[in-house]
Order: C-alpha cells, then structure tokens, then sequence
C-alpha cells in the first residue's frame, strides 16, 4: 500500500497527518474498555504510571497485557506511513495508552525521546513517529493533543517549562479528530497533552517507533512474553527489533 501524496507532503511540511478509519466501531470499544480496566487495577495495586497531577496515566507493555494489542505492530494502513518516515526497518519503540482525566492542565511542550538529549541543530530527518490511535473523538476541550505544525523544521527543542512560549505558541493547534483515527506525527515536532475541560476521560493507544539503528524505548527483543513471540509473524519480529540486534561474540563451528 502506497501513501497518497497528499499525505507525503503534510508529513514533509508540516510534521503530521490523520490516517482516517484504520480502527473500527467494535474495536474502539473493545480497546477502550480494556485500557480503562488495566488503568484501574495498576492504580490498585500501585503499579500504575500516573502522570499531570494524578490526571493522566499511561498503560505500558501492552503486547504483553493481551493478544488483541498484537494488531496494531504491524497494521496494514499504518505500516506504509512509518515506512515512509523511518525506512523500511524501522523498530517498534514502545507500544503503551494514554488516558487523560477531567480536570487534566495543559502540559508542556516537547519533542520525543532522545531527540531531548540531542544538541542542537536537530536532525532535518525523522528519527522518531509518533502515532496515537484514538478511542474518543478528540476535540480541543477533552485534551486532543497540542502540537506546533511544521516545528520539526525548527530544528530545536521546545523552550523551557518556565518560558511561556512552552503552554502556548502563538501557532500550535489543539488537535480535532474523530475516533478510530490515527493522528501520526513526527517525533520532532512540538506537542503536548491538552487540558480536559470535559467530564469524559479521554483515551488513546499510543505506538511509537524508531530508526532501527536506534535504542527502542522498550526492549522487546528480550522481555516479550514466549507466547508473544511464537504468534509474530517474520514482519512483527523485525518491527519487534530482533533484525536490528547487536552481534552476539563468534562462535567457532
């Protein structure tokens, strides 16, 4: 499957697209359900990572939390997209969710993983996509994700919590898309968790990758539970990252 051209240019120039109707109305339901119930019961058992002031909490692991999690790695209307960015053999980065809850503030701005670490200039080629699968209909008022278009040509990270420009750019745009979308983003550009004036919490599924010559967030080479692994097919292992290994020593025939 080849991405519209369309698509190619916005992701070029302005760092994002929306992938239209890649999850289905029983599937919306089935992975919200779910997420709200693990978010629960790691809230119980102190396992849960809490984030915005108790309002926010990420469910991480998921290939490991449930089989029907497995469909997103290696999706057949998003892979094309990530191939795009990152290359033919790209790796899996972190497969996690975000919920925000009512009350949630705006957050800061910043861009993705090492790219924080970086000096400036920052690389002018993607290095890290972000994609968030979304299980509401996200609107400026429930939390829908702040980014800056275009920002990833900045060529900076964002400025400092403490600089106003990091609550609000005079260009960013408070994601509006319909649910069963996937918002996909390059990891350069400015974004942030929006504040959730609603009193509906606010979900999404969150798949994040990487060049294959980079260090994934998770490693899933390593900690995927065996069932896991026998079920991927030779695609999902190499998105897993068992393609992009270091060489073991030399064993002697």
């Amino acid at each position: 499957m080849k991405i519209p051209s369309k698509h190619r240019r916005q992701l070029d120039e302005q760092g994002y697209v929306i992938v239209p109707n890649v999850l289905s109305e029983s599937e919306i339901a089935n992975y919200r359900a779910l997420l709200l119930r693990l978010a629960e019961q790691e809230r119980k058992d102190g396992s849960g990572r809490v984030h915005t002031q108790g309002k926010g909490q990420h469910v991480r692991w998921l290939v490991n939390k449930g089989k029907p999690y497995e469909k997103l790695v290696a999706h057949p209307k998003v892979v094309p997209y990530f191939e795009y960015m990152l290359g033919e053999d790209y790796t899996l980065s972190t497969l996690t969710s975000n919920a925000i809850y009512p009350g949630a503030e705006d957050n800061a701005f910043h861009v993705d993983n090492a790219l924080s670490q970086m000096p400036e200039p920052l690389p002018a080629f993607p290095m890290f996509v972000n994609s968030l699968w979304l299980l509401n209909d996200f609107t400026p008022e429930n939390g829908g994700t702040r980014f800056v278009p275009g920002s990833h040509r900045f060529l900076k990270k964002p400025p400092s919590k403490d600089d106003p420009l990091s609550l609000c750019h005079p260009d960013e745009v408070r994601l509006a898309a319909p649910k069963g979308s996937v918002f996909l983003f390059n990891g350069a550009i400015w974004h942030a968790t929006g504040a959730n004036r609603t009193d509906d919490v606010r979900v999404c599924l969150i798949c994040f990758c990487c060049r294959s010559f980079l260090k994934p967030m998770f490693d899933f080479v390593h900690h995927l539970k065996p069932e896991v692994v026998a079920r991927a097919t030779p695609q999902m292992k190499r998105i897993y990252g068992f393609h992009s290994q270091p060489q073991p020593p030399d064993v002697r025939d």
